[in-house]
């Protein structure tokens, strides 16, 4: 029997991932947000010609704006971090969300919407926020959904710190989590696969 060599073995993990991502990328992402973004990079066009937007260029522009501007500040009170979240479940929804808003940043807006260290979070919690009916759930990260209502008001924030660490670990390949790598965008494929193939293992 023909043994396959690890990089054979990551080409064919990594085109498997694009087949699921591709046969159903509103499920796969609402399991692997992270990894879809960067599935997405590879293939792009079949994601954007399947989305139909409800946002017009120009609200896209302004809130891309407003969130940059919140997210300029060297810290935000409360308040701010939540409209931040808000900012950002809308676009999730339109799947315009920038490449800027990493893991960190998305964790760092996180901490600062509900005051409490992350590392703190033993056990699943579902933290309140604001007034109302929870209406559907968007998936900010693995292991945290926003509880929102019609119109995207947050109404509370769901924590699963062991799926946080999860996904933690399994995203350092790619430069999301800690990766000190120089070289990601150049070998992205290759991270890729290895970083599934050493989550599996």
């Amino acid at each position: 029997m023909k043994e396959h060599s690890p990089k054979s073995r990551q080409e064919s993990i990594l085109r498997a991932l694009l087949n699921k991502y591709q046969v159903d990328p509103e499920r796969f992402h609402s399991y692997l947000p992270e990894v879809a973004q960067e599935l997405e990079q590879l293939s792009p066009s079949r994601r954007r010609n399947s989305h139909r937007s409800a946002l017009t260029e120009l609200e896209r522009e302004r809130l891309h704006k407003a969130l940059f501007q919140l997210l300029n500040k060297k810290e935000l009170p409360s308040e701010e971090a939540i409209q931040a979240l808000e900012y950002c479940v809308t676009l999730i929804q339109d799947e315009s969300l920038p490449s800027e808003l990493n893991r960190q940043t998305l964790l760092s807006l996180l901490h600062q919407a509900i005051g409490l260290p992350l590392s703190k979070i033993r056990k699943t919690t579902r933290i309140p926020v604001h007034e109302g009916e929870a209406v559907k759930e968007v998936a900010l990260l693995r292991g945290v959904h926003l509880h929102l209502t019609w119109n995207d008001r947050l109404v509370a924030i769901s924590i699963s710190p062991a799926k946080l660490k999860e996904r933690s670990k399994a995203l350092k390949f790619v430069g999301i989590a800690k990766d000190s790598a120089s070289d990601v965008a150049q070998c992205h494929d290759a991270y890729l696969a290895e970083g599934i193939l050493n989550a599996i293992a």
